[in-house]
């Protein structure tokens, strides 16, 4: 093994040998050579991942209950520092490499010039050689271009034909239930003398998964619902509040808590909540079987089902909440709501039935709770008359039971 490892060794330096001077470049991904920051949050400079912040904006950050809130600013520049003093007869030259057509051009900080230009994979600038009499030469600042939700108004609901509508173009107009696009820098820094290359170094500024969804969050804080309303001003999560999946209870059936694609969550009470409710909604079905005490509207004893609890939603990041909910300040994307439906055949007897249940169980339970609930067909919340009416069809059901086709519930902010 070592005969063959020296050999690899050998073969690499033969190969090297083999290069015209100015081909060899030794480079270092990461260089230790250079010093990075990319980001106000200590949290994400320390990994070089980064959000990107509109110049002169204040957002509130801490999006759960128990998180203490505090105000970010506007996204520090990227300052790559060259750490190795390069020698007088040196020259240094910079590269920027924008790893997306659609992330725009950067807007460059440093005392030194250069060019740019666009591609078919994205942008890429270079300095000229910079020789020992240019200020700061070792020092390489930039800001990333703006970055925001387009259009600016929030658009959404049902078209002309009563379709549901697809959202007002969102963020780059990517499929509603991927994520953001991730943004990501290559910046290389060569170093040469006598127009042969010395050494090369190379570092990476990119965002993470947990700062593609505070992106969107960023991107989302100013949103006008349909044009009119208050915006959307839901805080900023902070990254530790962005934590991975936990598992549901194993009585509670249905879906993950999450409808989002970056396998990460956001979980501000709305797991502990559903596990309340299907407690409450197992022991109440549990103790009118054995009573067998449920009555209509006419005083007709009813059949109880063995209807479950099924989780259909619960976080939602804002580009999936902006396509699937009315609600711009929607909870969903606080995590603190979650959505259940009863596990029987939609707008049935059975699933009226349940859900009858599953409303007088909450109602009787209240304190134990403490929360807000709602029963809601096709995104609209019951009306106080339609839990009184048994109009259609006429079977001893009030209507909200009849129509209802999920339960939202949500902690209380």
């Amino acid at each position: 093994m070592r005969g063959a490892h020296i050999k690899r060794i050998f073969l690499f330096v033969t190969l090297l040998s083999a290069l015209p001077c100015n081909q060899i470049v030794l480079a270092e991904v990461s260089s230790q050579h250079l010093s990075v920051i990319s980001s106000a949050n200590p949290e994400s400079n320390a990994i070089q991942s980064f959000i990107i912040i509109k110049k002169g904006h204040l957002l509130t950050q801490g999006i759960k209950h128990s998180s203490k809130q505090n105000t970010i600013g506007q996204q520090t520049p990227f300052v790559i520092k060259l750490i190795k003093q390069p020698k007088e007869n040196q020259s240094v030259q910079w590269r920027i490499k924008v790893n997306d057509k659609n992330h725009g051009t950067i807007k460059l900080l440093s005392d030194f010039t250069g060019h740019g230009r666009m591609l078919s994979s994205g942008y890429l600038w270079n300095s000229s050689p910079l020789k020992k009499d240019i200020q700061n030469r070792q020092q390489l600042i930039f800001r990333p271009a703006p970055f925001s939700h387009q259009p600016s108004i929030y658009k959404k609901g049902k078209g002309s034909q009563g379709s549901r509508r697809k959202y007002g173009g969102g963020t780059r107009n990517i499929d509603e239930k991927k994520y953001n696009p991730k943004f990501s820098y290559d910046v290389t820094v060569t170093i040469t003398e006598n127009n042969e290359i010395i050494s090369t170094h190379k570092t990476n500024l990119s965002m993470d998964r947990i700062d593609m969804i505070r992106q969107e969050y960023i991107n989302h804080y100013n949103i006008k619902r349909y044009g009119r309303g208050k915006n959307g001003h839901i805080p900023i999560p902070k990254r530790e509040e962005i934590t991975n999946i936990p598992n549901k209870p194993k009585k509670l059936a249905g879906n993950p808590l999450t409808e989002s694609q970056y396998k990460l969550i956001i979980n501000d009470g709305m797991l502990e909540l559903a596990r309340k409710i299907n407690n409450i909604y197992s022991n109440n079905l549990k103790k009118l079987k054995n009573t067998n005490s449920f009555h209509d509207l006419k005083m007709n004893k009813l059949e109880i089902p063995e209807s479950k609890l099924w989780v259909t939603s619960g976080w939602r990041n804002p580009e999936r909440n902006e396509w699937y909910s009315n609600a711009v300040n929607g909870i969903h994307q606080r995590g603190g709501a979650i959505d259940l439906i009863i596990m029987a055949p939609s707008n049935s007897r059975k699933s009226a039935i349940g859900y009858w249940i599953l409303w007088n169980a909450l109602e009787s339970n209240k304190s134990e709770i403490k929360a807000y609930w709602q029963l809601e067909t096709n995104g609209r919340p019951m009306t106080t008359k339609e839990f009184k009416q048994d109009i259609e069809p006429q079977n001893g059901i009030p209507d909200a039971f009849d129509k209802a086709d999920h339960l939202h519930a949500n902690v209380k902010y």
